[in-house]
């Protein structure tokens, strides 16, 4: 393979229907020149090396088994071309079939050169101005961090980061260019060596520029072709990691090859950078995710407010004192119920815009304050204040719904993105998920944001990895969640049993994620549900107990409490049975799944102190390492398939109770299941107490 011109090397995360596109458009630009296309596979989850492998088979795959980062990964690939000129591209790319012609005729009239880019356009056809910069020295990296670079683009001192001063048509010597398009004679690498890997992302190529620079070799902006680069969809730069890890690289690079001379200096001034830009997009995200709960909290508040001062006025006159003293009870007391009735009805993060179910919580929240104005002699002060409040607080939660609902139908210009619109999955297998696919693509819906579909296993080669766009397979459907951003997941039940829908539902690690299913019988219908209509497809929501944040909190004190007040009253009694029976104790460790354990008491003697045992117990349940009902301890390492990040080892559970009614590992299967969709209080409480009477009867 001594005659190559072109080494083409690619490094995918994630960006399969990109890298697909890609790969088209580099092969029409390369047609005429000897090449070979190298793809090194930061272990993607959606499908990328069996599309490669059934679409691309001429080119060379590197399949790593976990995310190697930029820099490391073209190194696998850099030590492995055998081309005169290798082309560092980013997946998410798409070149012009004159791009590589337009740039070996520069490099073959400027032999100085040793690297080059060509113009990057943004997917909206304006100019990428990161695809060319300066080499970061303290005070450019200074005015970048601080944002004088943004706010003063055309200074030859603020703007000197991405060179924004320059014309993006002019042709021009620069000192560094992007990562995401870089053509390099291969000698250069021979000269200056590889990526520096300490750079996990970002800075990597800007450390190599310097390095080229070093070695007298020169850096070119080449507009007479341009690529498009649709920026990062495997790296979203509105969210808090990138920021860190975009400021940890700078830094990196700052004390390479200048921490000598200012080290202490802009240390803290990086430091400073990452603490204002991260708190920044922090805060506007937290903002986006939860703006309906802030709202509507702020104007239950003002109205208390107002109608505290208007009920001071009314009455006695408006004193400072009075509304001090007394606004903060019922403030708090409102504010607290109305958050514990919006979230038992789901209304944040999954029923936002719902304006039949804040009126709801609004009602259920008056007749709590009222009855609590009633039968409380201490809180009759504020029953003018709860009607006047639950008069106009309602109206005005329902005002804003109604406003945004009529005047937001699909702009993702107000907030970064649709605020109705959730994005959604199909999960099966076969036609009926294509077809279903396919009928929610037409059905005109502002609450389905398809990012594509989820097979249940690898793919073949003969099928269509982009029509509908295959996102993975279900075993990776946690990773597929967090790339995707999935909010909403539809399983088909033509595909899936229902035991396999409750398994992957309690295995989901997100608790925004909402569920829906398309019955293969109607007669079916799992947890609580609610019937949309998708033309001729029913629709159903589903829900499991134990996934809701509310059940969880409630279980999570029953058991703090219970084990408290136990752990309190025995705890003398405790320390001298542990005294006295201390030589024939030992403790024996047993898995619990997910990485966590606990101890059991084990005593050489056959008569096992009751108290030492339960006390060790409840003090695991205090710790949270073990919960009063859940599954037997046993389970967790059982060969069982069900998932359990929210499902917890117990004293006692449904299976324990239920030993004489289980005849195989199918039925106690399906009594975990109906513990994960019918978890309550009362039930927790009800298996308690049937666990407490068979233990009696045993020992009677």
């Amino acid at each position: 393979m001594g005659n190559i011109k072109i080494s083409i090397v690619i490094v995918n995360y994630n960006v399969k229907e990109y890298l697909a596109h890609a790969l088209s458009s580099l092969q029409k630009a390369l047609e005429g020149f000897s090449h070979e296309i190298i793809v090194v596979d930061n272990n993607s989850v959606d499908g990328s090396v069996s599309l490669l492998r059934s679409k691309f088979p001429q080119v060379i795959i590197i399949e790593n088994k976990e995310n190697l980062g930029f820099g490391r990964a073209n190194n696998q690939a850099l030590q492995r071309v055998n081309g005169e000129f290798v082309v560092l591209i980013n997946p998410d790319t798409l070149v012009q079939e004159d791009t590589f012609r337009k740039l070996l005729e520069f490099f073959n009239q400027h032999p100085q050169a040793g690297a080059a880019t060509c113009k990057i356009i943004n997917p909206d056809g304006t100019f990428a101005i990161d695809c060319r910069h300066s080499i970061p020295t303290p005070s450019i990296a200074l005015w970048k961090v601080l944002g004088l670079s943004r706010l003063f683009p055309h200074s030859k001192i603020f703007g000197q980061y991405n060179l924004t001063y320059l014309a993006e048509n002019q042709t021009s010597q620069v000192p560094a260019i992007s990562g995401s398009f870089m053509m390099v004679r291969r000698e250069v690498f021979e000269r200056v060596g590889y990526f520096d890997e300490r750079f996990f992302m970002y800075c990597e190529d800007i450390d190599l520029c310097q390095r080229i620079n070093e070695e007298g070799y020169q850096i070119f902006y080449v507009p007479s072709t341009q690529i498009v680069h649709y920026k990062g969809e495997s790296t979203k730069k509105d969210r808090l990691d990138y920021v860190v890890t975009f400021n940890k690289s700078l830094y990196q690079f700052f004390q390479k090859y200048y921490a000598p001379q200012s080290v202490f200096l802009f240390r803290w001034l990086i430091a400073f950078g990452i603490l204002l830009r991260g708190s920044g997009i922090y805060l506007k995200n937290f903002f986006v995710n939860h703006f309906p709960l802030l709202l509507d909290t702020l104007l239950l508040n003002i109205f208390i407010i107002v109608s505290f001062v208007i009920r001071l006025e009314l009455g006695r006159g408006f004193f400072w004192q009075d509304f001090f003293t007394e606004f903060w009870v019922i403030n708090a007391l409102a504010t607290l119920i109305f958050w514990g009735i919006s979230f038992y009805l789901e209304i944040y993060p999954y029923h936002r815009f719902s304006i039949q179910s804040i009126l709801k919580a609004n009602i259920i929240t008056f007749l709590f304050l009222a009855a609590l104005t009633f039968f409380f002699k201490q809180f009759a002060f504020s029953r003018a204040v709860t009607l006047l409040t639950f008069i106009f607080s309602p109206l005005a939660m329902i005002s804003w719904r109604a406003i945004l609902r009529k005047y937001h139908r699909g702009d993702r210009s107000g907030f970064g993105r649709d605020l109705f619109s959730k994005p959604t999955v199909v999960i099966g297998s076969g036609r009926d998920v294509r077809s279903l696919f396919n009928k929610m693509v037409s059905y005109k819906s502002i609450d389905y944001d398809l990012k594509g579909w989820i097979s249940l296993e690898e793919l073949s080669e003969s099928e269509d990895f982009l029509n509908p766009r295959n996102l993975g397979v279900m075993k990776d459907l946690n990773e597929i969640i967090k790339i995707y951003k999935i909010r909403q997941i539809i399983f088909s039940a033509n595909s899936l049993s229902y035991e396999q829908i409750m398994q992957m539902m309690s295995g989901i690690k997100s608790s925004l994620v909402e569920f829906k299913m398309v019955p293969s019988n109607l007669d079916v219908v799992i947890g609580k549900s609610h019937i949309d209509k998708l033309d001729d497809y029913p629709l159903l929501d589903i829900n499991y107990s134990l996934g809701r944040k509310f059940n969880r909190l409630l279980k999570r004190s029953l058991d703090i409490i219970v084990s408290g007040l136990f752990l309190t009253l025995t705890a003398p009694l405790a320390l001298i049975f542990y005294v006295i029976s201390i030589k024939q104790l030992s403790f024996k460790t047993i898995p619990t799944g997910v990485g966590n354990s606990v101890k059991i008491p084990i005593f050489k003697n056959s008569k096992k102190p009751l108290l030492i045992t339960g006390w060790t117990m409840l003090l695991s349940v205090l710790r949270g390492k073990l919960t009063l009902v859940g599954a037997p301890l046993d389970y967790f390492s059982s060969t069982s398939t069900l998932q359990k990040y929210f499902y917890q080892p117990g004293l006692t559970g449904l299976v324990q109770i239920n030993q004489k009614n289980i005849a195989s590992p199918e039925d106690t299967e399906k009594y975990h299941l109906f513990y994960l969709k019918n978890q309550s209080l009362l039930l927790d409480l009800e298996i308690m107490f049937k666990a407490i009477w068979q233990s009696l009867k045993t020992r009677s």
